[in-house]
């Protein structure tokens, strides 16, 4: 469990975390997350693509994004500063989708002392904050932080424009697989077709297939059900709703269908996760 610094407010906490969670399979997070790796070092895989996070990496994630700890160190561990979706939207109100875009796409530094060295500043600051147990302005004091992050952190990419570290194929490519997994986030309620994804891009299914095998390995087909499916499991823990309501906010036929498509990917029925969810 992760360790809390200080107080939490109603939407943010700041906190030490080995991310065991993360470990044993892919999920969707619900949240947004800027992560400081203090000690050791571990694997990151965001949307498909790995990322290196020795000791003083800083990467940040998204609410949608897709998150998977590999090659673990036995001493690792991140201070973290969580934020719901609703303070990242007010943080980054200002920046360009362009700009937001770029901040996704170049999410982690694991070899700049100078944004280590802004997060750690950051965190500290935020730590007398969440230290004041009485502190009424808590959620603003995280909101201005935020704004000055992100600017700040948009700056010193464009300023620090690089390759991609450790990507193969061409740049055209994980451009395009990019562009599924914002296509993905948006529409993954709608559909859980290739051709739907593919018209969306203006991609012919082949195409898209063969860039999802250059990346990932799999199928378009097989990442388009495996998130809606960690999205589904995200729902069903998260929220009270019945299954006939999820079935049909995710545009299944009827609620059999769901729970066939559950079941197929999961190897339990909807009603059999939540339960053992709420055993844990």
């Amino acid at each position: 469990m992760p360790q809390l610094i200080g107080q939490s407010s109603t939407r943010a906490t700041l906190a030490y975390s080995r991310l065991a969670e993360w470990r044993d399979e892919p999920q969707v997070i619900g949240q947004g997350i800027i992560m400081l790796c203090r000690y050791g070092s571990s694997r990151i895989r965001v949307d498909f693509v790995d990322w290196q996070l020795p000791t003083g990496a800083v990467i940040t994630l998204f609410p949608g994004d897709v998150v998977w700890l590999h090659d673990t160190s036995a001493d690792f561990e991140v201070e973290l500063l969580r934020f719901d979706k609703e303070l990242l939207r007010e943080a980054s109100v200002q920046l360009e989708q362009t700009v937001y875009s770029l901040l996704r796409a170049d999410r982690c530094r694991n070899d700049c002392p100078i944004v280590t060295t802004i997060i750690d500043n950051m965190f500290s600051l935020l730590k007398v904050y969440f230290s004041q147990h009485d502190c009424i302005c808590l959620d603003q004091l995280v909101l201005y932080q935020l704004k000055a992050f992100f600017l700040g952190f948009y700056d010193w990419i464009y300023r620090n424009r690089r390759e991609q570290p450790a990507l193969e194929g061409s740049q055209l490519i994980h451009d395009r697989f990019y562009d599924l997994m914002v296509a993905l986030e948006t529409n993954f309620m709608r559909s859980r077709e290739v051709a739907f994804y593919a018209s969306q891009l203006s991609l012919s299914t082949k195409y898209l297939n063969s860039i999802v095998r250059r990346i990932t390995g799999e199928t378009a087909k097989t990442i388009i059900d495996r998130y809606v499916v960690m999205q589904l499991k995200l729902r069903l823990r998260d929220s009270g709703e019945s299954i006939n309501q999820i079935a049909w906010d995710y545009n299944f036929s009827d609620t059999s269908f769901f729970c066939r498509y559950f079941k197929r990917h999961t190897g339990v029925s909807p009603m059999q996760f939540r339960a053992l969810s709420r055993e844990q």
